[in-house]
């Protein structure tokens, strides 16, 4: 059926650009959905010196698309050319999100090698490890790079221009974090170009939805502007009886004051009502002494059409985020920045987990919790100088900061329930209302502040060579009615950058950081703890080149950190190291004037040591791939007037299961396909798109860690979207 659909909206898009192409043949182009970068370089060419001055990624309406990125807006290089960063930083422009249909953060980063999720359903959230190190919910996702979104319901991105992945330790600009990268979300703004968008999208599984997407200039010298998004759908899902709704509204509000004051204001909330679909606990061992040694036995990957949580069991999350932003140039080369922001997040959850299976059989039992009132609260303020000046021969930009940010955990009402009969093959329909709940335990609340000054000198020796030096000063506190604990650090940063030639440059870095060590996952005895800090260290090098419209990746790196990972009892405990040492490499823009690439592969060997256990020492970081990468392609060539195809292949190498390796998640790839055509009616834009995902139906584990949770099937994704 789904095979069916696709076939036949492709016959719709041929069958539409035919009986089109005559009037398009003498007509304006369509208003273009393009990229203007930061730097306007290659997007209507900027200088240098501008580059620095800009902030914002816009919609220009006047260049083509592009998969090509070459500024980075995430952390202390903010605004920096990708030459002259020297990390690993994966950008995902607007163009390539529309190409392949996007509709989320696990849609987007599956384009960014070693990217997997742990233990809880993409269907009702995303969380990510990259790198074989867990992304805190807390702390690892940005807002215009800077204020902390909570990440406990998937993160829209309609009202998104770009998604950006700073990967390895980022502890000079944003503190405590854990050394797995920073996800940064970055909203569309008002441009030069009015935007006035509707969309209508559906999938094969009964989702439907619409949105708009309005941006003007407006005042007697456009010194106002404004971006209003807004969408809503019902989502349907592969899996029986297993759907919800969704709705987003955002806007973004620029004032140019005078010459010299701006103000920014960025405003989303986000509401998503889902069904838990459950999932299945890690067996136990067979042969295990005393929880060391022995072997598990995984099922077969269900069918991922089947519910195992009981019917309508509650996965609700209601999130708000506001930030707003003065910036005033002092001088010529002087300027200051002050931001404060508050993130709120609010979720009801339910854990529906099915263990105890007889492989044989199927038959185990449903056990979980529900907690209706979790809230979570960011209080995000950051003030900064930023300038430029001369000691003789040597150019500096200087970076001075300030950042405190206020993490709170209100108490939380956890009840639990009577375990229930399942049966993982052939399950069974168990009404919510049936379940039996007997205790109910309270979750003490907590409050961290993570305040940090921090300075960061970029030195150009002449046109060839960047140094980069940093530090920050960390103050860390938690408060909680278990316990109370401080720390005060100082964590440096050092690069060095060399420019081969204009367009390619090689590059070193040492970074150090603090990290939590992330938060205790579900179905562990302590879920939800957020574990001691422990210091972490990176060391990465490598280089990039621009090849005609592309740009080309390539880096080593080795971090070591305090080993976070399940134990024994079924705690979540940092005890010895993780290595975690590897080489990944890209390519990623226009290789051919009419295909666009994203080519991207990772080697990870990430191992434990220093445990004390035999049984550890030496083995794989849980959930962590040695291989994986992706490839995706657009051919849009002009003889085709408008259609443009595309194809993507995902890979995800074998997993350890648990921390002994006593099992593995098997490898899988994926393929994707799609279509789309552009066209104009009546003096409109229209673009209509098919994507379809997973086209070979491969059953596979989405998720690894304490629970597992079947990838979806095959489905078949479309959307009209009209320019005005």
């Amino acid at each position: 059926m789904k095979t069916r659909a696709a076939v036949s909206l492709l016959a719709l898009l041929t069958a539409l650009h035919y009986s089109q192409q005559a009037q398009a043949a003498d007509a304006v182009s369509a208003p273009a959905d393009a990229v203007t970068d930061a730097t306007g370089a290659d997007f209507g060419g900027t200088d240098a010196g501008q580059e620095k001055a800009l902030d914002d990624i816009i919609v220009s309406g006047t260049q083509a698309p592009s998969f090509k990125a070459e500024v980075v807006q995430v952390g202390a290089f903010r605004n920096q050319s990708l030459l002259d960063t020297p990390l690993t930083v994966s950008i995902l422009p607007r163009a390539l999100l529309d190409a392949q249909g996007a509709q989320g953060l696990d849609d987007a980063l599956r384009n960014t090698p070693g990217i997997t999720q742990q233990s809880t359903s993409p269907l009702t959230s995303n969380n990510f490890v990259s790198r074989g190190v867990l992304m805190n919910a807390r702390t690892n996702y940005r807002l215009n790079g800077s204020l902390p979104i909570i990440n406990l319901g998937p993160i829209p991105i309609e009202n998104k221009q770009r998604v950006e992945l700073l990967k390895g330790v980022s502890a000079l600009y944003y503190g405590i974090s854990t050394p797995s990268g920073i996800v940064n979300v970055v909203t569309k703004r008002a441009g030069p170009d009015p935007v006035t968008s509707f969309t209508m999208n559906g999938d094969g599984n009964g989702s439907f939805g619409s949105g708009f997407d309005i941006g003007r200039e407006f005042g007697d010298h456009n010194e106002y502007g404004a971006r209003i998004n807004g969408y809503a759908s019902r989502i349907g899902t592969p899996v029986n009886d297993v759907d919800g709704r969704r709705w987003l509204m955002s806007g973004a509000f620029d004032w140019r004051a005078t010459e010299r004051l701006t103000f920014k204001l960025d405003t989303e909330y986000y509401r998503r009502e889902m069904d838990e679909p459950g999932g299945v606990t890690l067996p136990s061992a067979v042969g295990a002494k005393n929880g060391n040694g022995g072997t598990i036995i995984l099922p077969a990957v269900p069918d991922p059409t089947q519910r195992l949580a009981p019917l309508n069991a509650p996965y609700n999350t209601w999130a708000t985020n506001v930030v707003g932003r003065a910036d005033y140039t002092i001088t010529d080369d002087w300027s200051a920045r002050a931001e404060f922001g508050v993130a709120s997040t609010r979720r009801q959850r339910t854990i529906a987990n099915l263990g105890s299976v007889n492989l044989a059989t199927g038959a185990g039992t449903i056990t979980g919790t529900y907690t209706p009132d979790q809230e979570y609260r960011n209080q995000n303020l950051r003030l900064e100088v930023s300038g430029k000046f001369d000691t003789g021969p040597i150019n500096h930009e200087l970076l001075l900061g300030f950042s405190r940010n206020r993490q709170t955990q209100e108490d939380q009402h956890q009840q639990s329930y009577v375990g229930v009969k399942q049966n993982l093959y052939d399950p069974l329909t168990i009404p919510y209302d049936s379940l039996k709940f007997t205790t109910t335990k309270l979750n003490a609340g907590s409050v961290n502040i993570d305040t940090g000054g921090y300075v960061m000198d970029m030195a150009h020796l002449g046109e060839s060579w960047l140094l980069i030096a940093g530090a920050r000063y960390v103050d860390y506190d938690t408060a909680s009615t278990a316990r109370n604990y401080a720390v005060q650090t100082v964590t440096p940063t050092a690069g060095l950058v060399y420019k081969l030639t204009p367009k390619s440059s090689l590059y070193a870095t040492y970074i150090e950081g603090l990290e939590s060590a992330g938060t205790a996952p579900d179905g562990t005895t302590n879920a939800g703890s957020i574990l001691d800090p422990v210091v972490s260290k990176q060391v990465e090098a490598g280089g990039r080149m621009e090849v005609g419209g592309a740009m080309m990746s390539l880096a080593w790196f080795h971090i070591e950190r305090g080993l976070a990972y399940t134990d024994i009892h079924n705690t979540y405990v940092v005890n010895g190291t993780a290595v975690h040492q590897g080489v990944e490499a890209s390519v990623q823009g226009e290789v051919l004037p009419d295909v666009s690439l994203l080519v991207s592969g990772q080697y990870l060997n990430a191992l434990q040591e220093n445990t004390g256990n035999v049984y550890q020492d030496g083995r794989r970081v849980e959930n962590t791939p040695r291989w994986s990468g992706s490839v995706f392609a657009e051919y849009h060539p002009d003889f085709l007037g408008g259609v443009a195809l595309n194809a993507g292949v995902y890979y995800t190498g074998d997993r350890a299961a648990e921390a002994q390796n006593r099992a593995y998640l098997p490898a899988y790839t994926t393929l994707s396909l799609g279509a789309s055509y552009k066209t104009v009616v009546r003096g409109s834009g229209l673009t209509l798109r098919v994507n379809a995902d997973n086209v070979t139906n491969e059953r596979y584990w989405a998720t690894g860690g304490t629970t597992l949770y079947a990838g979806m099937p095959a489905t078949v994704r479309f959307s009209a979207t009209l320019d005005l």
